[in-house]
């Protein structure tokens, strides 16, 4: 009975674990920037600071820009198409367009594939925005700032000789 007790003692000890090793997952920036490549806002999501506004407001400025980018290229179309007609007929089928001079149809129709490439250039914009937001983030996840960083700038006055001159006193502690 005695071996039972001395092999009972020796299975409850259990190996000892080392603080050093961190058994924690480290925050990846490139899983938060290929997040954000393939889903928009999915890398705000994985850092899972600030994003129940970041979300809301990406999907709300990529739709709009791309409503906007399909309502110009719709106008944009309806107006090529009068243009070609006018030129090929002088005339339009349409009544509405019958209305504009053939220059015109010209200036409205190049106005609106302006307006779809500009919307389409700032839903790119908003895009790698996103995506640089994301892997910024992701940086700063692990990044730790304690009280004992600071910048402090206060005004000072300093009397030189019999004169008194202002400045500033900028005081950086780490």
């Amino acid at each position: 009975m005695q071996a039972q007790t001395s092999t009972d003692q020796t299975a409850d000890v259990k190996p000892s674990v080392n603080p050093t090793k961190s058994n924690v997952k480290k925050h990846s920036p490139k899983k938060a920037t290929l997040l954000s490549l393939f889903i928009p806002g999915a890398g705000q999501v994985y850092n899972k600071k600030n994003w129940w506004w970041k979300v809301p407001v990406i999907y709300g400025i990529g739709g709009t820009l791309l409503y906007s980018g399909i309502f110009y290229q719709n106008e944009y179309d309806n107006f090529r198409l009068a243009y070609k007609e006018r030129i090929e007929t002088l005339t339009n089928k349409d009544q509405i367009y019958n209305r504009y001079q053939t220059p015109t149809l010209q200036v409205i129709r190049d106005s609106y594939r302006d307006s779809r490439d500009q919307s389409y250039m700032w839903l790119v914009v908003v895009y790698a925005l996103q995506v640089l937001d994301a892997t910024v983030e992701a940086h700063f996840v692990d990044f730790n700032m304690n009280e004992n960083v600071s910048l402090k700038i206060q005004p000072q006055i300093y009397m030189v000789g019999l004169n008194y001159t202002g400045g500033l006193q900028v005081t950086f502690k780490f």
